[in-house]
């Protein structure tokens, strides 16, 4: 009767992994426009990356809307559905800030790219990739050394983004006389910062789950 049942009934573990993980790439790859937008000359009008970036939130948002309905329906799942919820939200919201810090890179019209600020994209960029490897290595619970291993390094890269960001914060208002852009930088740092944040939410949701599921 169960082989029968199993034909019509969904994977739901499959199913939710398989947004997972399509939800962590695709910030992933939104880091990593981010990322590759600040680098070399900086010429805003011809950086692509950030219109891509923006379309990719788009998606993000559909991503985690399809987790909220099919969650809604399962009558299984993988883990709680709080959890279920709780991750893609943290999922989502990091992608939410690298769009929301491309957003402020590509419309304050800066001169240059400063190297604090090349260092947190590429920060982020890390971060992402960390999360991406974590949502998979989630698929076995049992292996929770991995699973660990990835979310302390995501935290550690946080850790690394406040000293940069405290290092550059304090280099601008010693050396900055333009208040407008002293606010310009000041808010892009603080962006930037505040996304690292959201990645290692991704790591304590993940941690909870771990402890839940133990």
């Amino acid at each position: 009767m169960s082989s029968v049942l199993s034909k019509f009934l969904p994977d739901n573990d499959q199913l939710f992994f398989g947004l997972f993980d399509s939800a962590a790439a695709n910030c992933a790859t939104m880091a990593k426009l981010l990322n590759e937008a600040v680098q070399g000359k900086w010429e805003p009008e011809q950086k692509t990356e950030f219109a891509q970036i923006s379309r990719l939130k788009t998606h993000s948002a559909e991503i985690k809307r399809q987790v909220y309905y099919t969650a809604g329906k399962a009558l299984v799942s993988p883990f709680e559905r709080t959890d279920i919820y709780d991750l893609a939200s943290a999922i989502s919201a990091a992608s939410d800030y690298v769009d929301s810090s491309a957003r402020r890179i590509n419309l304050y019209s800066l001169s240059s790219i400063t190297p604090p600020m090349l260092e947190l994209c590429g920060i982020i960029n890390e971060a992402a990739q960390q999360a991406q490897l974590c949502l998979k290595a989630l698929r076995n619970l049992s292996d929770r050394e991995a699973i660990t291993t990835l979310c302390t390094r995501i935290k550690q890269l946080e850790h690394d983004a406040d000293d940069v960001y405290d290092r550059g914060f304090a280099q601008l208002n010693a050396h900055e006389t333009d208040s407008i852009q002293l606010i310009k930088h000041s808010e892009i740092l603080g962006a930037l910062e505040r996304t690292t944040d959201k990645f290692e939410d991704i790591a304590f949701v993940v941690e909870s789950i771990l402890v839940k599921n133990s």
